[in-house]
């Protein structure tokens, strides 16, 4: 299991739904976005927790981690998928199987018990979560010269696709969208969205992210 490569360094942990969330975040903490601020680059530590069905393992082998003791907060980010109500209820079940604390909804943070606990689904990253994943906000969030205008053209030539040829694009029209804009830079072309991410594919200071960037920071605070 990835835990066993890993060991716990920091305070802050954040738990992410595979290797291109926990990469996409990393870019994230580490932009000139959140530079005035020092600990989301040196105080929080990330883990992939694999699939949606690990997590619950995953924070049981965790706890038993040397230094989990000492962990303040957790926050868990994964996809709300096409079921928002059954991506907040995996999650909340993995915390009560696994005795931590578990907050009533997302973004919210539970101090009843150590360590605090939260959850963020993506692709809002609010306390209103809708269906999608992280290719949605990264769809939202592109940076670069004329972003705008290549993304409405790559998203007519996707639709276009589909409606030609409705057997090619069945269930990951989010995920071909994004890498179908990928492939028009010669930067970008091929990269998985963690790397993408690192190559400055999106836009660390848009208001979308707002919303994570502020449950982050509440990870940082004391009960009261």
């Amino acid at each position: 299991m990835r835990i066993a490569h890993k060991r716990i360094l920091k305070e802050y942990l954040v738990l992410c739904e595979g290797k291109d969330i926990e990469l996409f975040l990393i870019s994230y903490l580490n932009s000139d976005a959140l530079h005035s601020d020092s600990r989301f680059a040196n105080e929080i530590q990330t883990f992939d927790f694999g699939g949606v069905d690990q997590l619950s393992a995953f924070i049981g082998n965790l706890k038993n981690m040397e230094g989990f003791e000492s962990v303040h907060s957790l926050l868990i980010l994964r996809d709300a998928e096409m079921d928002v109500a059954k991506a907040e209820r995996d999650i909340q079940s993995a915390l009560r199987k696994n005795g931590l604390s578990v907050p009533l909804s997302c973004c919210r943070w539970e101090r009843s018990g150590t360590p605090a606990v939260s959850y963020v689904l993506m692709p809002s990253c609010d306390s209103a979560p809708i269906a999608g994943a992280l290719e949605d906000l990264c769809w939202q969030i592109l940076a670069g010269k004329d972003a705008a205008k290549v993304s409405i053209e790559t998203e007519r030539f996707i639709n276009r696709v589909k409606e030609r040829f409705p057997m090619r694009i069945v269930s990951h029209g989010h995920k071909s969208r994004l890498h179908a804009y990928l492939s028009t830079s010669d930067e970008l072309v091929s990269l998985k969205i963690g790397e993408a991410a690192k190559a400055g594919a999106f836009d660390w200071h848009s208001k979308r992210l707002d919303s994570l960037r502020n449950v982050l920071a509440e990870g940082f605070h004391e009960e009261g």
